[in-house]
């Protein structure tokens, strides 16, 4: 399938959830959320809080969250889950952004959630400044890998392209490299830290 054929599959606007592209058992469940930057009230030693530069024309706000769920029914020492968008912005050919995290001590149970992140500057970036809305995200998956094995995955898609004909194009899209933040490299590192899965420490 050549690029002409890819951009036409991802032409449709209205996202559907298609089955797990059957890498593992574990399904997973896919999000994605455009949020506001977190604010801090900075009073801590005496702080005084910075005032907002003002804004440039254009620029983008908020960040795009990209979050995961899953079940186990193990404890499981370390699961690394691996991120994957399409992102097409009009007139543009389709970008590919991965990255991946991974997550220690994690207890078994329901509702495991871990979560990525893509910057303000990164999005007004990929947009070339026209903005960005989660319509320019074309596809989105995850897959969970325990001990170098794939257990688990969640794909959702617009307009018919699957996780299988990205895979065999992938060497012919556009990537963008060091775009998605696991939650230390972030803003929101502090924030609802008992709701997230912990993050293994950078050596």
């Amino acid at each position: 399938m050549n690029r002409r054929i890819l951009s036409s599959l991802l032409a449709a606007a209205a996202l559907c959830a298609v089955p797990a592209h059957g890498a593992g058992k574990v399904p997973v469940v896919p999000k994605l959320t455009l949020i506001g930057n977190p604010e801090y009230s900075a009073n801590v030693l005496g702080m005084q809080p910075k005032r907002p530069r003002p804004p440039v024309p254009g620029e983008i706000k908020f960040w795009l969250e990209f979050e995961s769920d899953f079940d186990t029914d193990y404890d499981l020492p370390e699961v690394t889950v691996k991120y994957g968008l399409l992102i097409a912005m009009p007139g543009k050919a389709p970008k590919l952004i991965e990255g991946e995290v991974t997550h220690v001590d994690v207890a078994k149970g329901k509702e495991r959630h871990s979560v990525m992140y893509i910057a303000p500057k990164t999005l007004s970036k990929l947009s070339e400044g026209k903005g960005f809305t989660l319509t320019n995200v074309k596809a989105y998956w995850v897959e969970l890998v325990v001990q170098g094995e794939a257990v688990g995955a969640g794909f959702k898609s617009t307009g018919g392209v699957t996780y299988d004909q990205i895979q065999k194009e992938k060497d012919k899209l556009e990537k963008s490299g060091e775009s998605l933040l696991n939650k230390q490299q972030t803003p929101f590192a502090p924030l609802f830290v008992d709701y997230y899965e912990a993050t293994k420490a950078s050596r």
